[in-house]
């Protein structure tokens, strides 16, 4: 599994003709091997800081991420 980078994002927006795109993925699996991921794009910066609230309201208070450990992973 690897993370979905920015570009991606950036494509999906131009291709299509948004301003803001959140991609979330994720990798069903046992003992470990599952994963969830999500990225965030915005045309300007106010549209990147809308994009990333909305993300993180989809980390924390849907899919249940915990703030210690989303920290540990951007190491």
């Amino acid at each position: 599994m690897k993370p979905i980078p920015i570009s991606a994002a950036r494509k999906i927006a131009e291709a299509y003709g948004y301003d803001q795109v959140v991609i979330f993925g994720r990798r069903v699996g046992k003992r470990g091997a599952g994963g969830e991921h999500l990225t965030t794009y915005g045309k300007t910066t106010q549209h990147c800081e809308i994009a990333a609230l909305v993300g993180e309201f989809l980390m924390y208070k849907i899919m249940g991420w915990h703030r210690d450990e989303e920290a540990r992973t951007r190491k």
